[in-house]
């Protein structure tokens, strides 16, 4: 503000100044007209020739004759020209004559000249010691006569001088009024960002719920606090996601870890016999196999959790993957005195990770084989836009209330697919459709039995029908 009103003020002096020079120019072109027509209807030896049109102290006028002999002065000049006769030999015919080695041209205007070396002791002294001065020639009778008039600055001085002292007075007080009230506006504006920040410092994980005060105002404040309690809410989301995670994997971890730890308590007693000790041995290496599992479905979670899940993309013939993994779990299923069938168009391409894929799969046959019952099915099919990897038993199917929380982490199907498990396989497999910009679902369609349909981005030429 103060640079502001520092410039303000000095384009005003300064256009104040201007305004006040250009009306010093004016004012001698009018008197050196006045006394021009004077000269002419008089003479220029006319006694007080000039009087009424002189202002003592700050205007004055001089005629010079052809051979530059003073005809007439105001008193208080010197009784010799003040304009050289060599300016007025040079100057053009009917041009303004300028001073202070100024060239003779119609377009220069007044100059300035010192008063002060000028002045006679005893004449009437000018209040100013410097002057705007304006020589023109004029004929009169034949005679060519050179009249010179000139004013003091006392005027514009005076107008400049007051001009200065209401700006050296206002600007502080000025200055002073807009610093207040700018202080109190910003302060009042920014009283509501000191009430979100004092609320922001006394929210805490130990009390969820808190939000920041959002103003009345519809306004930038307002719209940074609603979208800060939005991020509140995401931020409380997650952790209570972070929770529920520690907690559930807590439990799925600690089952198979009591089971290990109560087999091999049994196989460290001596008592036992070799049967009794061949199946601790075989029960623990169970567990041991279902915690390395809940590791690495917990880890590749994690990974996911924190955007760090790799995809090593390539052309997958879609018949291969799906052969293979009925090869790997064929055993399994005819253990269990169940029918294990794949079926897939010769020639569908699917772009993606293989290992992930065959994960994603694998954990819908895993769990059709657990908690399904009949034949099991893994089918595919192709359009124009995408692949469809299918997994189908005939048992009792999903709960209708289930459905909606099946692919989230550690949820069950409970009473109507009941058994052990960890409730990640499913997740797993939605986690894998995203990173491949494809879907999961459970189709509601059939009446009897699960199926599941991962659907997937395409490549590759269209699959046979």
């Amino acid at each position: 503000m103060a640079l502001v009103l520092l410039a303000s003020g000095t384009f005003v002096y300064l256009g104040l100044r201007a305004e006040l020079t250009e009306a010093l120019d004016d004012s001698l072109e009018t008197q050196a007209s006045a006394v021009a027509r004077l000269i002419v209807e008089h003479g220029a030896a006319e006694p007080g020739l000039t009087v009424g049109l002189d202002d003592p102290g700050e205007t004055f006028t001089q005629v010079l004759s052809p051979s530059w002999r003073l005809l007439s002065s105001t008193p208080g000049l010197p009784l010799r020209p003040i304009v050289s006769r060599a300016q007025a030999e040079a100057a053009p015919e009917g041009l303004t004559l300028t001073l202070e080695g100024v060239a003779l041209a119609d377009d220069e205007g007044p100059s300035e000249i010192d008063l002060e070396a000028l002045q006679e002791t005893g004449s009437e002294p000018f209040e100013e010691d410097r002057a705007r001065v304006l020589a023109r020639r004029i004929d009169v009778g034949g005679e060519r006569l050179t009249l010179v008039v000139g004013a003091t600055y006392e005027d514009p001085h005076e107008a400049l001088r007051g001009l200065a002292a209401v700006l050296l007075i206002s600007a502080p007080i000025a200055l002073l009024l807009t610093g207040l009230i700018g202080y109190g506006t910003v302060r009042g504006a920014l009283r509501p960002v000191e009430r979100m920040r004092h609320q922001a410092a006394a929210i805490s994980a130990h009390k969820p719920g808190a939000r920041l005060p959002v103003p009345p105002a519809d306004d930038e404040l307002a719209r940074l606090a609603r979208t800060l309690n939005d991020m509140l809410s995401r931020l409380e989301h997650a952790l209570e996601r972070e929770r529920t995670f520690v907690a559930d994997a807590s439990h799925e971890l600690r089952t198979p870890l009591a089971i290990l730890r109560a087999e091999l308590d049994v196989a460290l007693r001596g008592s036992r016999s070799a049967e009794d000790l061949e199946a601790a041995v075989v029960s623990a290496s169970e567990e041991a196999e279902r915690l390395g599992s809940i590791a690495e479905s917990l880890l590749l979670l994690a990974r996911s959790d924190s955007g760090e899940l790799p995809l090593r993309r390539e052309a997958i013939d879609v018949r291969t993957l799906l052969e293979d993994i009925r090869d790997r779990f064929a055993a399994r299923a005819a253990e269990a005195g169940r029918s294990l069938e794949s079926a897939a168009p010769k020639g569908l391409v699917v772009e993606g990770d293989r290992m992930r894929l065959e994960q994603a799969v694998a954990n819908l046959v895993e769990n059709a084989l657990r908690h399904g019952a009949g034949s099991v099915r893994i089918m595919a099919r192709g359009d124009l836009d995408a692949v469809e990897l299918a997994v189908a038993d005939e048992g009792d199917g999903f709960p209708p209330p289930f459905v909606a929380h099946a692919f989230e982490r550690f949820s069950r199907a409970g009473e109507g697919r009941g058994g052990s498990g960890s409730g990640l396989g499913l997740a797993i497999v939605a986690l894998i459709a995203a990173a491949h910009d494809g879907t999961v679902r459970i189709d509601s369609a059939e009446r009897a039995g699960a199926r599941v349909i991962l659907r997937l981005p395409r490549s590759g030429p269209a699959a046979d029908r």
